[in-house]
């Protein structure tokens, strides 16, 4: 969430930033001959047409890459939720033990490395099954 948060603070600043030189180039190009004015204005047009189609595509990964971690979280059982402003992924779980269920919750990095461990566990466990089939 902060760092959707800083992308879209940079592009912003990127797009003011654009939009201050756009006229300050037109003027130095009207200054230095009048028929040669047309091109930079057509070049800024296109580097704000290219700007604006990095930003969009940038933003499309962005959104790609959130809708994976949310698949990843709903696959390893936790459920996406908005706590104090700041998005978690929480579990309710048994403990072992225990009668009483535990609801935990983790950051975005926190619920990553969580479903790495998960994947890894998983995946020693399959090993473990499939050398049992070997052995038999």
């Amino acid at each position: 969430m902060t760092s959707s948060r800083l992308h879209m603070a940079f592009l912003t600043a990127c797009v003011t930033a654009l939009a201050a030189l756009a006229p300050a180039q037109r003027a130095a190009g009207q200054q230095a001959a009048a028929p040669s004015a047309s091109p930079p204005a057509q070049a800024t047009a296109a580097d704000s047409k290219a700007a604006d189609t990095q930003a969009a595509s940038a933003a499309a990964a962005q959104k790609k890459e959130e809708d994976l971690l949310v698949r990843d979280a709903r696959n390893a059982g936790f459920k996406p939720e908005i706590i104090r402003g700041n998005r978690m992924f929480c579990r309710t779980a048994t403990e072992l033990g225990s009668s009483f269920p535990v609801r935990t919750c983790y950051n975005e990095e926190q619920v990553k490395v969580k479903i790495q461990e998960y994947q890894a566990q998983r995946q020693q466990l399959e090993n473990m099954r499939n050398i049992g089939s070997v052995v038999h």
